[in-house]
């Protein structure tokens, strides 16, 4: 081994001429453009199994006489060029959950899939510097080996023609960098954070530190997922300026591994590619995928609980991103937001969402904030204070689903944040000195509650949705981007509450005690599950387990990016025209459907196709795709869907209650600004025009608020311009 380490300039040498000499020129004539050598570390492996064991257990000498030998192959080559050499797909046995990495890993070579969640900015450090001593003008080089301080020598040495004299005292010298010397490499401090699907229980995700150093610096934002090759090492906790025999594990990146196939971190054997293709075979595939959403909730098969599971499903594959020739990017992920009562299971389907899809995070809108869900400008603590950027939820959600509970309970301006993130699907980010764009293309599952408990009765079908809006205390901005929205209501029905009841016994009955469990007398029903394809409801109905969702799901995203046929795309169309055909007759502003309605249809559809596992979205996929836009839509608002007031906040009367109260103002005051009207005389206008004393009140509020008319006194009222 230690022979292995010493021969290691001219075992790297062999090797680079043997195995890599068309690499190295190609590099070395495109270098700074390319500024590494990346050698797969199987190659090695074959070529010297002795030496690739000395790589992995003494990484940092044999990897700077690797950097060396690799230099120096260029200057003979005829290229003033220097490249890194980056050694890349380590084996498995060098891999390492973030939590697992201790006192055996330091100083080897170790690999994990992970997070970044945090990046410093980008500084230089010098690497090499050369001192002049004061007395006789010598340079003495000295080499700076790691990024705390600068070392300096303390004499001058005489084999580089110094006077041999030290530091300090009465005959001493003292020493001045020569800053024109200094030779550099830019240097960068990365947070990494394990996989969430790598953690256990409620187990909190380890963080670990890394340094990137020359061309791996600037190369990772926050939210990508990474295999992170590095070489941990340790520095002395300090307490009151003094030492501890405790020590912090930091990294040393060698190299990193992009993860550019979405859902690469979902393992899919050939066998469960075969299992997978016989499930979407299935006659009743859909009913089988709807069924394993969230299986502990009771749903008939006519009930709104049904189609928000179907729904769900649609989510889970999504439709297909698209990029124009322009630049501009069509989102393809589904937004589905939960509107409902306490009680009716809108946070236990998050939670299951937050676990099945891949990729999936959760959070509570009581504990987030705007900065935790998009991203954060916060302090380096790495360093001296200056500002880094954190990666948020729907950052870390990337390509994946964003289960946020409880959504009117954050705050507006928090919620405001979320704009960008859902429609763009990336958020920008400009404070303290930061200029960044990150990536947040995910679908977002949203719960809310209403703000008095429950929802009021009165507005079902047909009724208004204004006051619905404003018992959730959602901004109209906020709602129009989701495409769906389920009304979830706890109704009394005597033979669904009979079902539902029995349903939640039969539960209950079949689940293990937790204690047990801890204890280990019973087995833990989640290994079981793990080691399954299929399992049965308390039904007998076949559901797909929790991994082979996941499986199911993650190969049909990756492989399947199906496209409208030309039936699919008239059935869409006739659709989308036939809404908007639907304004009312005296032109008060009603539209049953926009553009964005269209856009939700041909992504409904291409989910449907991506669930059958095809690479065409058909009729039968459309007719899917208009059968669940119209029932929520249904659901919310009756026939008379009016999304004005999705966009507006108002429904359709009361704009139209606005807009008569205007022209009743001006034909009252004759249209003076300075001319008051009594209230006594707007009503009676406002009555002739089937307009009600409530209806009128409102209108008189809403453009006071915005300024069109204003109160001087009493009941009296008067134009404001």
């Amino acid at each position: 081994m230690m022979l292995a380490i010493r021969d290691s300039h001219a075992r790297w040498r062999t090797f680079l001429q043997e195995q890599f000499a068309s690499d190295l020129a190609m590099v070395a004539s495109a270098w700074p453009e390319q500024p590494s050598l990346e050698v797969p570390f199987p190659a090695l492996q074959a070529w010297d199994p002795d030496f690739a064991l000395a790589l992995i257990e003494h990484p940092r000498p044999v990897l700077r006489a690797g950097t060396e030998s690799l230099r120096t192959l260029c200057r003979e080559g005829g290229w003033e060029a220097d490249p890194n050499l980056r050694v890349t797909e380590l084996p498995q046995d060098c891999h390492r959950h973030l939590h697992d990495i201790g006192s055996d890993d330091i100083e080897r070579l170790v690999a994990s899939e992970v997070v970044v969640t945090k990046v410093s900015e980008l500084k230089p450090r010098v690497y090499q510097a050369d001192f002049r001593c004061e007395l006789c003008g010598a340079l003495i080089p000295m080499p700076q080996l790691n990024e705390l301080e600068l070392i300096e020598p303390i004499f001058c040495a005489p084999e580089h023609g110094g006077c041999d004299r030290h530091v300090g005292g009465r005959d001493g010298t003292r020493f001045e960098l020569v800053a024109e010397n200094l030779m550099m490499v830019d240097n960068q401090w990365i947070e990494i954070q394990e996989l969430p699907e790598n953690i256990t229980g409620g187990a909190q995700p380890a963080r670990a530190t890394v340094l990137a150093e020359a061309d791996l610096s600037n190369l990772v934002l926050p939210g990508m997922r990474i295999t992170a090759n590095t070489i941990p090492f340790v520095r002395t906790q300090r307490r009151r300026q003094s030492k501890t025999p405790m020590f912090d594990i930091y990294h040393t990146l060698v190299s990193v591994e992009m993860q550019n196939t979405p859902f690469t971190e979902i393992p899919i054997t050939e066998e469960d590619i075969k299992m997978i293709e016989q499930i979407s075979e299935r006659v009743d595939l859909f009913e089988l995928l709807t069924n394993s959403i969230a299986p502990s909730i009771f749903a008939t098969d006519n009930s709104k609980m049904k189609m928000v599971k179907r729904s769900l499903v649609l989510q889970l594959f999504g439709g297909v991103a698209r990029r124009q020739g322009d630049g501009n990017r069509l989102r393809g992920d589904i937004h589905i937001l939960l509107m409902g009562d306490p009680g009716v299971a809108k946070s236990q389907l998050l939670d299951f969402m937050g676990r099945v899809s891949p990729r999936g995070r959760y959070a509570s809108g009581g504990g987030v904030t705007g900065a935790g869900l998009t991203a954060a400008v916060v302090r380096d603590t790495f360093g001296d204070g200056r500002f880094t950027l954190e990666a948020g939820v729907l950052v870390l959600a990337d390509l994946g689903l964003a289960a946020i509970d409880e959504l009117d309970k954050m705050n507006k301006d928090d919620r405001s944040r979320m704009h960008e993130a859902m429609e763009q699907q990336r958020i920008h980010i400009s404070k303290g000195g930061l200029n960044a764009s990150l990536p947040t293309r995910c679908a977002i599952l949203a719960a809310s509650n209403p703000k008095e408990g429950r929802f009021t009765r009165r507005y079902q079908y047909g009724g208004d949705i204004t006051p619905m809006f404003e018992e959730v205390d959602l901004p109209p901005a906020l709602m129009s981007r989701f495409d769906i929205i389920w009304l979830l209501r706890d109704d009394a029905r005597a033979e669904d509450d009979r079902r539902i009841a029995h349903h939640i016994i039969e539960n209950r009955s079949v689940g293990v005690s937790e204690q047990l469990l801890e204890r280990g007398q019973e087995v833990d029903p989640r290994k079981v599950e793990k080691e399954q394809d299929m399992k049965k409801d308390s039904t007998g109905a076949d559901l797909l387990t929790i991994p082979m969702f996941q499986k199911y799901v993650a190969y049909a995203k990756r492989q399947f990016h199906p496209v409208l046929t030309p039936e699919a795309k008239k059935l869409l169309l006739d659709y989308y025209l036939e809404a908007r055909a639907k304004i009312s007759e005296d032109d008060d502003g009603t539209v049953a459907a926009t553009p964005r309605a269209l856009e939700a249809l041909i992504r409904l559809a291409e989910a449907s196709a991506r669930s059958r596992l095809s690479h065409e979205a058909e009729e039968k996929d459309a007719q899917l795709a208009k059968a669940i836009y119209r029932n929520w839509r249904y659901e919310l608002m009756g026939d008379d869907f009016d999304e004005g007031a999705l966009l507006t906040g108002r429904s359709a009367k009361r704009r139209a209650a606005d807009r008569v109260l205007k022209d009743v103002m001006k034909k009252l005051s004759e249209g003076h600004i300075d001319v008051d009207v009594a209230e006594t005389e707007i009503f009676n206008e406002m009555a002739e025009h089937k307009f009600g004393q409530e209806e009128t009140e409102r209108a008189l509020q809403q453009l006071s608020q915005i300024g069109v008319i204003y109160n001087p006194s009493g009941d009296r009222w008067r134009l404001a311009r």
